[in-house]
């Protein structure tokens, strides 16, 4: 996998190792995100043992460690004679970075702690009595968020780590990386389909276009994205049909509770449970209003990977139109691509919800708002929805955009929309700085327009990567 970016994180890093100062660190984010690639980058520089277990037996998995550890201190008794307890692999790791500074990283490491009883107690009787007392770094790592976030930080591990890392997918700026030369369009495109998993963005690099990628990588079953979702799942919860059918009800817009429920015959504490445990994982996420009050009733929820987003709206729909590559290229050309630019306008709100957040003044966290607007016919209201919302430290809307995924130029009709909902935004400040998004462009006398006003910003796709 080509490396890039995650230079912040790469730095950070680096600069624990430089010294000899003992230090333990927790390194954790969801599968495929880049974590072990940060990590060999990071070991490549120093003296280091590298292990990345597996979900093998106990003795299998000393057997690999051994074999690191006689590679990295070229004494082949370790691979001759495998450590053969968890006592042994904490003396040889101490014997390894006892007389100068060293990185060892314990990769996938809930593997080990399933088949090593104790090994967390046992780690932290280490580190306090001989571990902290060494030139050494060690890493704990892995992608099980849920047992990091319980078993690691909040758990056993508590109070002994001296920092932490939560890697995370890459933002649609940086993701444009992997494929510099693809017009902005379709970088924007290809996030809608990848989001910011390196795994997936490394599919779709520019040697090729978005369609052949589309047909190549994830449609045709021969695709190494073909079953991803399913193989991401499965690795991370036991049992998960029930899962499969509330991402697939949430990808077709039933997106809260009691509609999930309809769409898939489940119990609704069945559905909620199958919710909490998916948005543990970061795969789904729960949306308020940006500034309702966090029991506000008014709660739907979205996938929030957006490949499995993309997957489960096209892909696990119909797996039959899909099983031949003949098919599947009739299926992308017909079904896929003509709704395609449908789909991404909710990847495109995200975009311009990130952008807000990188560039606007005053701008603490970003989403969207929804709520009654009267529509002018006597009592009658009507929910409406503003796409980006920024907000301040005191929860007041600080900046507000409208977003439009359109072959059409935007005119002065959405932001006389947009002024018309702004007043009924609970908490904002007097002038917000308001924001439209367009795929097309703008129609001159709107772009003069904006010229003179110093509270309105016109952005389009390339201004996103600027």
């Amino acid at each position: 996998m080509a490396f890039h970016n995650r230079t912040s994180e790469l730095a950070l890093l680096r600069a624990r190792t430089a010294t000899s100062r003992a230090d333990f660190l927790i390194v954790y984010g969801r599968r495929r995100v880049g974590k072990t690639e940060l990590l060999t980058q990071l070991a490549r520089d120093c003296r280091s043992i590298y292990f990345e277990a597996t979900p093998s037996s106990a003795l299998d998995q000393l057997r690999g460690l051994s074999e690191q550890l006689a590679r990295a201190t070229g004494n082949r008794d370790y691979a001759r004679r495998p450590l053969t307890d968890w006592s042994q692999a904490l003396d040889a790791i101490a014997d390894f970075a006892r007389d100068e500074p060293a990185l060892v990283v314990l990769d996938e490491f809930q593997y080990l702690a399933r088949q090593h009883r104790g090994m967390e107690g046992q780690t932290n009787v280490w580190w306090r009595e001989t571990g902290r007392h060494l030139p050494i770094t060690l890493v704990i790592a892995g992608s099980e968020i849920s047992f990091f976030e319980d078993e690691v930080l909040a758990g056993t591990m508590y109070g002994r780590r001296t920092g932490q890392l939560k890697v995370l997918p890459f933002l649609a700026k940086d993701s444009s990386l992997f494929h510099p030369n693809y017009p902005p369009e379709d970088r924007i495109r290809a996030f809608a389909v990848c989001g910011g998993i390196p795994y997936y963005l490394e599919r779709f690099d520019d040697s090729e276009s978005l369609r052949d990628h589309l047909l190549q990588e994830v449609v045709s079953p021969t695709g190494i994205l073909y079953t991803e979702a399913e193989l991401l799942l499965r690795q991370s919860i036991a049992n998960p049909e029930n899962y499969f059918a509330v991402l697939g009800a949430i990808a077709h817009g039933y997106n809260r509770n009691s509609t999930i429920a309809d769409r898939t015959g489940l119990a609704s504490a069945q559905v909620l449970k199958a919710l909490r445990t998916l948005a543990r994982l970061g795969l789904v996420e729960q949306l308020r209003p940006i500034t309702a009050p966090s029991r506000s009733k008014k709660t739907a929820y979205r996938i929030a990977d957006q490949f499995l987003r993309f997957h489960y709206r096209f892909i696990e729909s119909d797996r039959s139109l899909t099983r031949t590559a003949e098919l599947a290229e009739a299926y992308l050309d017909r079904a896929v691509l003509p709704q395609l630019d449908h789909f991404v306008s909710e990847a495109w709100e995200e975009v311009c919800q990130e952008h807000v957040l990188l560039n606007a003044v005053d701008v603490a966290r970003v989403g969207r708002w929804w709520g009654n607007v009267p529509t002018g016919e006597g009592r009658r209201v009507e929910t409406r929805e503003i796409d980006v919302v920024g907000v301040d430290h005191e929860q007041r809307a600080t900046s507000v955009g409208m977003c439009k995924w359109t072959s059409n130029e935007v005119d002065f009709d959405e932001l006389n929309l947009l002024d018309r909902l702004i007043p009924h935004i609970e908490r904002r400040v007097e002038q917000p700085m308001r924001y439209l998004f367009s795929r097309s462009g703008f129609s001159e006398r709107l772009r003069r327009h904006a010229a003179d006003d110093d509270k309105l910003k016109l952005v389009e796709p390339a201004d996103v990567y600027e």
